[in-house]
């Protein structure tokens, strides 16, 4: 059985993730380190609300960042993530004794039928007698 400290701080790692704009995030720092600014566009957030996100993260443990001129990186630590090694996973997140498998996104299904030519097509009602 776990240590109530260890339990503790596996629950603060959980819970720096458990949040869905950090989930995003997660998700594109697992294809590589990214600046603030990026991030905030990838995601869909304003940059405030991005630092906001990537500081709670940091301060657990999760993300490390480095200065770069203005820009402040981040990459997830190689302590809590390692690549993906099959086609469909980025990587893998180790976070106490539980593991986040952070999969690729799923390609769209090729698209069959009249609108498969790249041209638009709309359904028309019938005419009415």
């Amino acid at each position: 059985m776990t240590e109530f400290a260890e339990a503790r701080k596996v629950a603060a790692l959980l819970a720096a993730v458990a949040e869905p704009t950090r989930l995003r995030v997660l998700w594109q720092l697992a294809k590589g380190p990214e600046h603030v600014g990026n991030l905030a566009d990838l995601v869909g957030i304003k940059m405030v609300n991005m630092s906001h996100h990537l500081g709670v993260m940091r301060q657990a443990g999760v993300l490390e960042d480095e200065k770069d001129g203005r820009r402040v990186i981040y990459r997830l630590r190689p302590e809590v993530f390692a690549k993906g090694t099959a086609p469909d996973v980025l990587g893998v997140l180790t976070l106490g004794q539980f593991r986040v498998v952070l999969r690729a996104e799923p390609e769209a299904p090729p698209a069959v039928g009249p609108a498969a030519n790249g041209k638009a097509t709309t359904r028309r009602k019938p005419a009415k007698k």
